[in-house]
């Protein structure tokens, strides 16, 4: 039974190393200094029956401290069936409808919208969820990065942490991805992409044309910048607010999208390590293998990792704020926890769903 322990461990071991050491270095990011607006921006925005969500984003993006002569929207109505277009309209972005049986997805709509940004010779492409809200310094910071850069990623805080277990979960999950991605970029390595709230140079888009039509578009086309020689950096204010799904059920479906993530392509070790459910629940697994060994050394071991490991989400909790509601929720997390590390662990069998959109917390459950 020991030997078991140690296999389970050993890796557990390098999950809370790597949290704690991300976690740690990227606390003290170095602010860039402003400089004078002069990158015209592109953003765009694909939006799939997005009526409700989409005038909160066009208005944040209107109203960001910026020159408006250098920003301009686009919104890719794709394949709606209610009004996103005529409220894109009327909220004075620029509307392309798309329309197809087969060719479903969000990277669909990111390749249809870029084909048609690209010609106007914008300096940079802005890709936003349609659910998303921009703090008023969101052009300005990207104008300084990009001025070194080729491609960002803003950190995305949640702003729906108080929507019951689920919705504290997915702000201490945004908390903990935006402390890695801090400690990646201090340390010089490439961030991952995360689908909204990314930045592109127009010269590194037109190097590397969207052909990335799967489950998850953006982790698939960081893939390709990496091994192109394109570092994404992270810019890490929180300038962009998420909505997290505010119900189980929506969050479980949109893990089953994202497990492609983590059994795709060759880093499938550190692919997992960045997987929280799954570190977690392997951690439970050494606890329980090291108790029924009855070693006393592998369980200080193991105590040593929770210790470790619970520091990191106390941070976390920390950062996204406590209150009593809150607290109650978390009560709740580790049943959440476990329901999507077994979603995860399904990708071993099963990672050919269709592209489903995600049900946002002001849209009625479905029957």
């Amino acid at each position: 039974m020991d030997w078991l322990a140690i296999i389970l461990l050993v890796p557990a071991t390098v999950a809370a190393l790597y949290y704690v050491i991300l976690t740690s270095v990227g606390r003290q990011p170095r602010p860039l200094s402003a400089i004078e607006p002069r990158h015209r921006f592109a953003v765009l925005v694909p939006a799939h029956n997005e009526e409700i969500s989409l005038p909160t984003t066009l208005r944040s993006l209107h109203s960001a401290d910026y020159p408006a002569e250098l920003v301009s929207v686009v919104v890719v109505a794709d394949n709606c069936a209610d009004d996103t277009a005529r409220v894109a309209a009327a909220a004075g972005a620029t509307v392309l409808v798309r329309h197809s049986a087969t060719e479903r997805g969000k990277g669909y709509a990111l390749r249809f919208g870029l084909d048609a940004i690209l010609p106007q010779r914008s300096d940079a492409v802005v890709i936003l969820d349609a659910d998303c809200q921009v703090e008023p310094r969101f052009f300005r910071a990207l104008n300084a990065w990009l001025a070194n850069a080729h491609a960002v990623q803003v950190a995305v805080e949640t702003r729906n942490a108080d929507d019951g277990p689920t919705g504290y979960v997915g702000a201490i999950g945004n908390a903990f991805d935006n402390a890695l991605s801090a400690g990646k970029d201090r340390l010089g390595f490439a961030v991952p992409l995360r689908g909204s709230g990314m930045a592109f140079r127009r010269e590194v888009l037109e190097r590397f044309p969207w052909t990335e039509y799967g489950l998850v578009e953006d982790a698939d086309y960081a893939a390709r910048l990496r091994a192109g020689g394109v570092r994404v950096r992270f810019v890490p204010e929180p300038l962009v607010k998420s909505e997290s799904p505010a119900r189980k059920a929506d969050l479980v479906q949109q893990r089953r999208r994202w497990r492609a993530a983590v059994f795709g392509g060759s880093g499938v070790f550190w692919n997992w390590v960045e997987s929280k459910p799954l570190v977690l629940l392997q951690l439970a697994l050494a606890g329980g293998t090291a108790a029924l060994a009855g070693s006393g050394w592998l369980i200080a071991w193991f105590a040593a990792l929770v210790a470790l490991t619970g520091l990191v989400y106390a941070r976390m909790a920390r950062d996204v704020g406590l209150s009593r509601r809150r607290l109650k929720s978390l009560a709740a997390a580790p049943a959440i926890v476990v329901r999507l590390a077994l979603v995860t662990l399904g990708g071993f069998g099963r990672r050919d769903l269709a592209w489903q959109r995600t049900r946002r917390a002001a849209e009625p459950a479905r029957n």
